[in-house]
């Protein structure tokens, strides 16, 4: 790798790691754009000229490619409750940005290093690290509040006009190269040398501004969102603290997202102008983080967690002895000590009615002991306590379908193609479905959508091929997958964008 494709790298990963997405869940309160306009503190206009780059239409586009590209290079989270709930804390941030009506996409990522990132039509990661390095619920909304401002200030759209020179397919590869720091033999290095190299530094300068946009926009997100906005430079300078005094290694989001004294005294100065309010944290924070801490520690020395975890329940205040209890069950689970966690959740679920995860962790423990019709009874329970719980409903549908009922399952499935955007768990569902109740043709289908989500478009287009077999002849189905063999194929010898 030659020093002007490292220099390109650096500038287009400072530009593309960013961002962050929104949905408030069951808020009993409307907030008015208008109302929001007329508390935000009057922030610089510092111009913007990017609209013009790139049409909506391409970036869409660009977007689902690169959010394939991503699936294919690194593991994303596949727990459902782990993505619903940074969704909704990113929506909570995004309801109250310049863009409240906007759609982002948040997923988080199996990665324990500390980073997020960001590409095209707002499609964010966040990596697992992250959300176990924040110390408080207000330093996790600090780095999404950050982001939410670049997509905002649509600070990603030059990026994005960079990689646009190229077909999908490639352009898609190389954003997400760039971002996840990553090879791809034939793509990210002649694509990176189409710019000049004269206008290296000037873009690298122009990045340094949409960070300091970004820290004051999203300081001014984060209050009005009603998390601390001390938390920003709290957040960022113990971790650039850690690396310094402990000699630790830099972790990525300071690469990333460079964070000098000067920054971090900056956002600290503009935080001060808030009145201090003490802000608590939600209890789904705390054990969506005791979920990936337990997920982290390898099965060989999990005792040593449990042993950790046994200690911390007699500790703090209730909530925070609660979510130990919850990361002991799981971490009993995950050494097959089924009953011993069973006996600790059924008492939080009683002494906690109200929340999803103690009962859906009851009810996957009964399903790993091998207890099906208790665990059926309680996923059904749970669809009735919590019906708009899109991981409720999921893990319903899994469990129906392992215990050979597929027609029910598939009621949940069909339901959430209805209402939200498909991922790869959910094709792969739907394809083992249809083909238990004897429906090919929609079997290989859904598998095709499966394979393609992944970004494996060659193999989708096979499963589509058989699809075609298994039609016999229907005229409709037939042309319809024929259609979409066709797009397939259109996609992968696509001209440029541009």
């Amino acid at each position: 790798m030659n020093e002007h494709h490292n220099i390109m790298r650096r500038f287009l990963t400072v530009l593309l790691a960013s961002t962050f997405t929104y949905i408030i869940v069951g808020s009993a309160v409307i907030w008015s754009n208008e109302s929001i306009a007329n508390n935000r503190i009057k922030l610089p206009d510092i111009g913007n000229t990017s609209n013009i780059i790139i049409s909506g239409e391409l970036e869409k586009k660009l977007g689902k490619a690169f959010l394939r590209s991503i699936r294919l290079r690194v593991p994303l989270s596949n727990d459902q409750e782990i993505n619903d709930y940074a969704q909704a804390l990113g929506n909570k941030v995004a309801k109250f940005s310049e863009q409240p009506d906007r759609h982002f996409n948040f997923f988080v990522v199996r990665d324990y290093r500390i980073n997020a990132f960001a590409g095209p039509d707002a499609n964010i990661g966040l990596n697992s690290g992250l959300i176990l390095a924040a110390e408080s619920e207000s330093e996790l909304a600090s780095v999404v509040a950050h982001e939410v401002a670049h997509v905002t200030q649509q600070h990603l759209q030059r990026a994005i006009e960079t990689a646009s020179q190229m077909s999908l397919p490639s352009a898609a590869a190389t954003l997400a190269a760039i971002v996840l720091g990553v090879a791809v033999p034939g793509v990210g290095a002649a694509a990176l040398m189409a710019v000049q190299a004269g206008q290296v530094q000037k873009q690298i300068n122009f990045t340094r501004s949409h960070e300091a946009e970004a820290d004051r926009v999203g300081v001014q997100n984060l209050a009005d969102a009603g998390f601390d906005p001390r938390s920003m430079p709290i957040f960022f300078g113990r971790l650039q603290t850690a690396t310094t005094q402990y000699g630790q290694k830099v972790p990525e989001i300071l690469l990333t997202h460079p964070a000098p004294v000067s920054r971090i005294s900056d956002t600290a100065a503009r935080a001060e102008k808030f009145p201090y309010k003490q802000v608590e944290d939600s209890q789904d924070f705390r054990l969506i983080r005791m979920k990936i801490r337990v997920g982290k520690q390898p099965k060989s020395s999990i005792n040593e967690l449990i042993t950790a975890l046994n200690n911390e329940s007699q500790q703090g205040t209730q909530q925070i002895k609660d979510a130990a209890r919850y990361g002991l069950a799981l971490s009993l689970a995950k050494g097959r000590q089924f009953e011993k966690a069973r006996v600790i959740l059924t008492a939080l679920t009683k002494q906690n009615p109200a929340q999803q995860h103690y009962l859906t962790a009851l009810a996957l423990n009964d399903y790993r002991d091998n207890k099906p019709q208790r665990s059926l009874s309680l996923f059904r329970q749970a669809t009735q306590l919590f019906p708009n719980s899109r991981a409720v409903n999921l893990l319903y549908a899994k469990v129906l379908l392992h215990n050979g009922k597929p027609q029910q399952a598939l009621a949940y499935l069909n339901q959430d193609i209805q209402h939200f955007n498909p991922t790869p768990n959910v094709y792969d569902l739907l394809s083992i479905a249809n083909g238990q109740v004897n429906n090919p043709v929609r079997g290989f289908q859904y598998r095709a959508e499966y394979f393609y989500s992944l970004g494996l478009t060659k193999d989708a287009i096979i499963q589509l091929e058989q699809a075609l077999r298994a039609a016999n002849n229907n005229f409709y189905l037939s042309s319809q997958i024929e259609n979409r063999i066709n797009q397939l194929r259109a996609e992968l010898r696509a001209p440029r964008l541009l």
